[in-house]
């Protein structure tokens, strides 16, 4: 699962097609790095904030941050999304590829507080780990189809998996308008870290064990708008709404099955 998700914002992308580049290169091209094609290489530098619904407690604010992008036409990206990487296929009848070094998701007991009452005291923080991906597009005209394989890791080594189906609505080189539905797998140890309560944890915390088993954690629909104000300013609005399955649900760390979230950011491209 990617706890992202408790900060709101993240709306993935991407469903099936023939062999047809994703966009034109004269469009605007897609928010992540590890959907453009070489074509589509631009620098962006911005910041972002939104505002969603913890995953942790009952509790909704507000989040911000940086952004940054460099897509270099061989192939090579920079992504504080998608993290260091290099695309080796790139819209080869109609499917792409990438590889990128990024860091993994991860929790602090903070992330539980809720007026008082927190699930997640005394369970320690999960830290942050480099994490591998592995992304796979397929691409049909405005239906795209992405898969991403997140492996952390370190001395954990959970594993995650995101198939996301994406539509555009609208894609000109000033407008990209998108429609996304999507699902997210993860491994035990995946589930476990994020939601399960080992022996240790239940005394420690107070929370009854729970064993998180392998399986499908979530799935959710979105839709992004991203607007070229002019030939360098470019803004992204986005809303998705999350929903958990049992895995999530039945772990005592979490409070609602249903994360959303709203957001936007502006960024500068050169």
């Amino acid at each position: 699962m990617k706890p992202h998700l408790l900060a709101l914002l993240t709306v993935s992308t991407a469903f099936f097609g023939l062999p047809v580049m994703a966009q034109d290169a004269g469009n605007l091209a897609p928010v992540k790095a590890s959907q453009r094609s070489n074509e589509q290489a631009e620098q962006v530098l911005g910041v972002g904030v939104g505002y969603g619904t913890a995953l942790y407690s009952e509790k909704t604010g507000w989040a911000g941050g940086l952004l940054g992008e460099a897509n270099f036409s061989n192939g090579v990206f920079l992504s504080t999304v998608d993290g260091i990487g290099y695309r080796f296929l790139n819209n080869s009848s109609g499917f792409s590829a990438a590889a990128s070094l990024g860091v993994s998701p991860w929790r602090k007991e903070s992330f539980g507080d809720n007026n008082g009452k927190n699930h997640l005291s005394g369970m320690g923080d999960v830290n942050p780990r480099a994490q591998v991906n592995l992304f796979l597009n397929y691409d049909m005209g405005a239906f795209h189809v992405n898969a991403g394989v997140h492996q952390t890791m370190g001395d954990r080594h959970g594993t995650s998996v995101d198939l996301v189906g994406r539509y555009d609505v609208l894609s000109t080189k000033t407008d990209l308008v998108e429609l996304a539905a999507g699902v997210n797998f993860g491994s035990s140890t995946q589930n476990q870290t994020f939601f399960g309560v080992t022996q240790a944890q239940a005394v420690s915390s107070g929370n009854p064990a729970y064993k998180a088993d392998a399986g499908i954690t979530s799935t959710g629909v979105g839709v992004t708008w991203r607007h070229a104000l002019n030939k360098n300013w470019v803004t992204t609005v986005g809303a998705g709404v999350t929903r958990l399955t049992d895995v999530a649900t039945d772990s005592p760390l979490t409070d609602r099955r249903t994360v959303s979230g709203i957001g936007a950011t502006i960024g500068y491209r050169f």
